[in-house]
């Protein structure tokens, strides 16, 4: 292509009298517009970032607050808040534990605590364990004298008070020395869950940018040109919380942490990559005309803008699913993930332009050049390139089968997934409210720190006693159930009682809530007539997030695979090669999950996974997977313009295999920075995305889609009809040769 700064020179060599003068403002217009574009961009920033830091401050982590208004428990709470005169309290259970047994003044001591929890704002008045003559109150005190339990309704409502309330619990709490005391309960496992997210969100930007600037060091070899994609998305990321923030704060967006920091780790994997597409474009430009770079730089956004903004629209489209969810929390990272794709799009078109225009082409045309002269020397990694393309199209169907039979055997650890609910199993750090839970399980029947509230209505009337028998007879038929006490509140009508249902199994566990599901379908029949039932609590609350979950499932894998099939047909405008590229991510998907299963059960000995799990595993690994096959495929179908399918096939992965390399090492880095973080659920996600998108940068954008695509040939773009001069003209030499 010809560059137009050459042109303008050789003009002026020739005749510098007759020339026509170029525009005075021909070289300071860009140079201006690319500063307007940077202050724009850091007077933005310098307005939203106060905003980041209070991010924390307008999430909820309650699983009940993003249950469907039709799952049992919320119906439960509901009717609490809005018909009982004490409302929806949660407890939090003030356990004191000494072995061999409490002493005298162990037993003073704790009536001391209870009565200085009274004084607690947000909660109700304590039942104490112990009479004011040191007589033991039947159910909260062991058999064995050596644990205590004083429960205290807490009222306060909302992530942060919750934490502030437990919190001001905690120190109100002065036992004498070797008395093991801690507060679990629903509302100190909250309290403790709220606690390990509260400085999430800074821990995990911190790991996450010092990861991406170390990987592109390793890229680029060069400081400044690792910074820029690092400027590029933290700048995004202070304008995407912002907004977030905003509709949080103001427009009533519930969000939690899993959310934000969802977004986060989705803006920096998704942003380097599309920062690293565009590097390398411009650094392609470059090589073909060294001394025009601004033409150059307006060549490499031209052709790589398509590419980039359908992998970002595929990522939203695929996110815009969620609003489908039944589940709050999985639906809430559906505006969150695509409030962070545009911003992460729109600093990549704008911001990264800039800089890469101002800092100069210097240090890219090094890299470059260098580049240039390894290709030409079959250097190194050119030769590894050349062997692997030669490898995959000498046996394409070998290399197909091997890669299929591979995830096949991988997926065979699907067997091995079992669905843990269990507060207890959700924290990879020990907490005062998991130290609690066991002791007070080991003391009492295992349900007691998180019983069943059961809520019996009459239509057509005051409720009797003998309609909270017929209920509370019921729920006794089932198995594993420990005691079934009435309430003495009832609600402000007298048409309502509640039942506290302990079960003698751990309430959280599977065996729990099939005990849960049990005593619903106890209560489902056999009550008196105009008399119905409806069971809630803790144990309930993670029963219907498992229900919700599993429906989410069900109902967006199929969702999400229509709206990424459409827009691939859109960008290759064909039906072939969109049908077997979500195909190949979802073979990937199956085998990273179930090789992730082998590592969760057998090597870590972790209990199983929480249902909400592979719902966004599935979201993460097909909507950036088949980013990556558009970032390949994108470059097949503009070298297939002017070459047949199987030659664009391998120009493409020798020209991007490197630059899709690096991004899928970059994407599979920042996943797997949720490792660090104290939460199974967040490890397990972070372990299976980083593991997906490895294989899937390795094996199918490597050998999978390049073989199948070689195997089609020109039958991959069908229904188009190829009618250019690669069509017509007979087909080169084989690339496998």
């Amino acid at each position: 292509m010809r560059s137009e700064a050459r042109a303008g020179r050789q003009r002026s060599s020739t005749d510098r009298n007759t020339a026509p003068p170029a525009p005075p403002s021909s070289g300071a217009r860009p140079r201006l517009l690319l500063w307007l574009v940077v202050a724009a961009w850091l007077l933005l920033a310098g307005m939203l970032s106060p905003f980041q830091g209070k991010l924390q401050n307008v999430t909820s982590n309650s699983a009940a607050a993003f249950l469907p208004d039709s799952a049992p428990s919320a119906e439960v709470s509901r009717f609490l808040k809005d018909r009982f005169p004490d409302g929806d309290t949660r407890p939090a259970l003030v356990v004191q534990h000494r072995p061999g047994g409490l002493t005298a003044a162990d037993r003073e001591a704790v009536r001391a605590d209870a009565a200085r929890l009274a004084a607690v704002p947000g909660t109700q008045r304590p039942v104490a364990p112990f009479t004011p003559d040191g007589r033991p109150v039947r159910g909260l005190v062991s058999a064995d004298g050596s644990v205590a339990v004083t429960v205290v309704p807490v009222t306060s409502t909302g992530g942060k008070k919750v934490r502030e309330t437990v919190d001001a619990l905690r120190d109100a709490l002065h036992p004498p020395s070797g008395l093991t005391t801690d507060v679990t309960g629903p509302a100190g496992i909250s309290a403790d869950a709220i606690a390990i997210f509260s400085d999430v969100d800074f821990r995990l930007l911190a790991a996450t940018a010092v990861l991406v600037l170390v990987l592109l060091l390793i890229v680029y070899r060069s400081p400044l040109l690792a910074v820029v994609p690092l400027v590029v998305v933290s700048f995004a990321y202070v304008l995407a919380a912002g907004i977030v923030y905003a509709l949080a704060a103001h427009a009533g967006l519930l969000i939690n942490s899993q959310a934000t920091s969802l977004m986060l780790i989705l803006m920096f994997g998704a942003g380097t990559d599309y920062c690293l597409l565009m590097t390398a474009r411009y650094q392609e430009e470059l090589l073909a005309d060294p001394s025009a770079p601004w033409p150059a730089l307006r060549r490499a956004v031209r052709r790589v803008w398509p590419t980039v903004f359908f992998s970002g629209l595929t990522v939203m489209a695929s996110l815009s699913a969620l609003f489908a969810a039944d589940l709050g929390s999985t639906r809430v990272l559906g505006p969150v993930g695509i409030i962070g794709t545009a911003s992460v799009l729109l600093s990549t078109f704008t911001l990264m332009p800039a800089l890469l225009a101002l800092i100069g082409p210097r240090a890219l045309l090094r890299r470059a050049k260098a580049a240039g002269e390894r290709r030409e020397t079959s250097g190194a990694v050119g030769r590894a390139w050349e062997r692997t393309v030669r490898a995959v199209f000498r046996r394409p169907w070998w290399a197909t089968a091997a890669t299929l039979l591979f995830f096949a055997a991988g997926a065979t650890g699907l067997t091995r997934s079992v669905d843990d609910m269990s507060l207890l199993h959700a924290f990879r750090e020990p907490t005062s409210s998991a130290a609690g839970y066991r002791t007070l399980s080991d003391a009492f029947p295992a349900g007691t720190a998180a019983p069943l509230t059961v809520v019996v209505e009459r239509a057509d009337g005051p409720l009797a006693a003998a309609d909270l028998d017929g209920a509370a007879a019921r729920v006794r038929s089932v198995p594993d159930v420990a005691s079934v006490a009435p309430q003495p509140v009832r609600s402000e009508d007298g048409r309502a009682g509640r039942l506290q249902v302990v079960l003698d199994t751990d309430p959280y566990d599977a065996k729990g809530l099939d005990r849960v599901a049990d005593v619903r379908h106890a209560l489902s029949s056999g009550l008196p007539s105009g008399v119905r039932a409806v069971v809630g609590g803790d144990p309930a609350v993670q029963l219907d997030t498992k229900h919700a979950a599993d429906h989410d499932l069900r109902i967006l894998v199929p969702l999400v695979l229509a709206i990424i099939l459409l827009v691939l047909v859109a960008l290759l405008r064909a039906v072939v090669a969109p049908l077997y590229l979500i195909a190949t991510v979802v073979v990937s998907f199956f085998g990273a999950l179930g090789i992730s299963m082998y590592v969760f059960r057998d090597l870590l000995g972790q209990h199983g996974v929480n249902p909400v799990m592979p719902t966004f595993a599935f979201l993460f690994l097909v909507a950036l997977g088949v980013d990556y096959n558009i970032f390949l495929m994108a470059r097949v179908r503009e070298d297939a313009r002017t070459h047949d399918t199987r030659t664009a096939v391998r120009t493409a992965l020798l020209s991007t295999g490197s630059v899709i390399t690096s991004a899928g090492l970059v994407l599979a880095g920042t996943f797997s920075i949720l490792m660090i973080l104290p939460l199974v659920m967040l490890f397990q996600l972070g372990f299976t995305v980083a593991l997906g998108v490895l294989l899937d940068t390795v094996l199918v954008r490597v050998v999978l889609v390049p073989a199948v695509t070689y195997l089609l040939g020109e039958r991959a773009w069908w229904p188009a009809r190829r009618t250019g001069p690669a069509a017509a003209a007979p087909a080169g030499p084989d690339p496998a040769d």
